[in-house]
């Protein structure tokens, strides 16, 4: 048996994991989970173009930045300012990039994807042009487990955090300064934003031929199956990391092979079957929004 594809499960994991926690903060800033496909597909497009104009993967990361950023504060502030739904409003601004996305990978081939060495890994090592170098000199991989501590302390940690969950949690508490409450909600969806470019880096390193459309919708399944909670939405995407590292098993465009490339999707929705009752936001009734058991 090739145990070589196996080496992709921490990345897929970590990969997965800091998308969910995106989503945590995007659901907690009140503009739905859903938003953290966009933001993870603008830092996708800020890497590509970043790194395709200018030749530097450290330029490539703050275009990843400041894509995701800029789609988190743009969509935020149009859901906000129009009162769109959150989910409809936040799925639809997600094609946007999306498109940007598939328009520039059909203009050529682009050298992030195709350079040798890989440009992304600590280069000068002794694991260069070995499979561990994925691992042992990924800066992404190397970092998540901190970005996600990081995450986790600021939200449950932290009088910021502590604000960004009552004004979710409490639509009451919006009367006392609807300013203050905008600036939260919009800078937790930045924060979230922030917490999937390394998930961005992670899976166009594991994945230089095709771009990673829908697991942030993956994610958000995991996210609401752990009921928002950070170690239970890592612990349940393992699950879907299992099913994508497994795929270069089964020849691509047979039955199995398309099956496989579902597969997460179908674990995602089983997540929200079997996981999801008295997870996810009840009707906008104030009683309701305020009953913990609901929330």
């Amino acid at each position: 048996m090739d145990w070589v594809p196996l080496v992709n499960f921490p990345l897929e994991w970590a990969a997965i994991a800091l998308l969910a926690a995106g989503a945590i903060y995007w659901e907690r800033s009140a503009l739905s989970g859903v938003g953290i496909e966009g933001c993870m597909l603008s830092a996708v497009l800020g890497f590509c173009l970043g790194y395709e104009w200018s030749g530097s993967y450290v330029i490539a990361v703050g275009a990843a930045a400041g894509g995701a950023m800029a789609f988190a504060l743009v969509a935020g502030a149009i859901l906000l300012a129009f009162r769109a739904d959150p989910t409809v409003g936040s799925f639809c601004l997600s094609l946007v990039p999306a498109c940007a996305l598939v328009l520039f990978s059909r203009a050529g081939p682009l050298k992030l994807m195709t350079e040798t060495p890989p440009p992304g890994l600590i280069g000068g090592t002794i694991f260069a042009g070995t499979y561990a170098e994925d691992l042992l000199a990924s800066p992404g991989l190397i970092v998540a487990p901190l970005v996600l501590a990081l995450a986790g302390f600021i939200m449950l940690k932290t009088p910021y955090g502590l604000r960004l969950r009552a004004y979710s949690e409490t639509p009451a508490l919006a009367r006392r300064g609807p300013g203050r409450v905008v600036w939260v909600r919009l800078s937790g969806a930045a924060l979230g934003a922030l917490w999937a470019v390394p998930a961005a880096a992670i899976l166009l390193r594991a994945h230089p031929a095709s771009a990673p459309f829908g697991l942030g919708y993956v994610a958000l399944a995991c996210a609401v199956a752990g009921r928002w909670g950070f170690l239970p939405a890592i612990l349940m995407s393992a699950g879907p990391a299992i099913l994508r590292t497994v795929r270069p098993y089964v020849p691509a465009g047979t039955a199995g092979g398309i099956a496989l490339e579902a597969a997460p999707f179908v674990l995602a929705l089983f997540y929200l079957v079997l996981f999801s009752r008295r997870a996810l936001r009840a009707s906008g009734s104030r009683k309701s929004r305020l009953d913990p058991d609901v929330l």
